[in-house]
């Protein structure tokens, strides 16, 4: 990773690197440019940047809608302004929570004001899912979650075969992918995705990090279900099913295709009980 930082900052001219996050998959640093100011670069482990390739060429196409600036793009980096201020995760987990929906709902209706943009080179869901229906299970496998994860799973292709309205997706609209700067809510960490609208907020619902007696609340998740539905204009049960979908593979991309227990059993089995409310 040294040597790759010593490449960036030699070919996009930065300078002070501070290490600030290291999310596994990839490194962001705090850097100077040349002119002073500060700016991100985040630099990934892989030679490429995954299931984050479009996510910039998105960010680009929202940039007048409150997605952060991209300075510069590499095959495995990101070069991006640099965002002051606390997450919606952070202001949720210093005791405003409701706050922090508030202004996630806020921050995806402006992104979606206005959703006939061109999609091409972003990721279908249809491409998403497909790995999760190859999912396999352990035999130590508890019998509620297998039963969880095969109907999530039945879910999910349903609400693939029946999309009707497709438009351009974050992907992965949570409370630490945006950040309330002086200027208002700015949103970064694309993945670049395409598709139902319905599901641009499901991944909300498991959110914010840190919390996990709370987002497992009942009356938590039917406030979520609300106010992104409405946030989103989209049906709320369909909203529903996608978090259920949604929860179940990410369980499946953490059990890397054989599911033997998951710490998100429990909020996978609520997210099916709250579609059945």
């Amino acid at each position: 990773m040294q040597n790759a930082l010593n490449e960036f900052l030699t070919r996009w001219d930065l300078q002070d690197p501070q290490l600030v996050a290291d999310t596994g998959h990839a490194c962001v640093w705090k850097v100077r440019t040349l002119d002073n100011t500060s700016a991100a670069l985040k630099i990934y482990r892989r030679p490429n940047r995954g299931n984050e390739t479009a996510g910039p060429h998105l960010m680009r196409l929202w940039r007048e809608r409150g997605a952060v600036n991209v300075l510069a793009e590499a095959r495995n980096a990101v070069l991006t302004e640099w965002l002051e201020g606390p997450s919606l995760a952070d202001i949720a987990r210093s005791g405003r929570p409701d706050e922090a929906v508030l202004g996630l709902a806020t921050a995806a209706g402006r992104l979606h004001e206005n959703p006939t943009v061109n999609g091409t080179g972003l990721k279908t869901l249809h491409e998403v899912f497909a790995p999760i229906f190859d999912c396999q299970f352990s035999d130590d496998c508890p019998t509620r979650l297998r039963d969880d994860m095969v109907h999530a799973i039945s879910i999910g292709r349903h609400l693939l075969d029946t999309q009707e309205t497709i438009v351009p997706l974050h992907g992965d609209l949570h409370h630490d992918n945006v950040i309330a700067t002086p200027a208002g809510h700015r949103v970064f960490d694309a993945k670049g995705y395409i598709g139902d609208p319905a599901f641009e907020l499901a991944n909300a619902l498991r959110h914010p990090k840190g919390m996990p007696e709370r987002v497992r609340r009942p009356q938590q998740i039917a406030f979520g279900l609300k106010l992104y539905a409405n946030a989103m204009h989209v049906a709320e049960p369909r909203l529903a099913k996608w978090a259920a979908a949604k929860c179940a593979l990410s369980i499946f991309w953490r059990a890397d295709g054989t599911v033997t227990y998951d710490a998100e059993a429990d909020l996978l089995h609520l997210l099916l009980l709250a579609n059945d409310q």
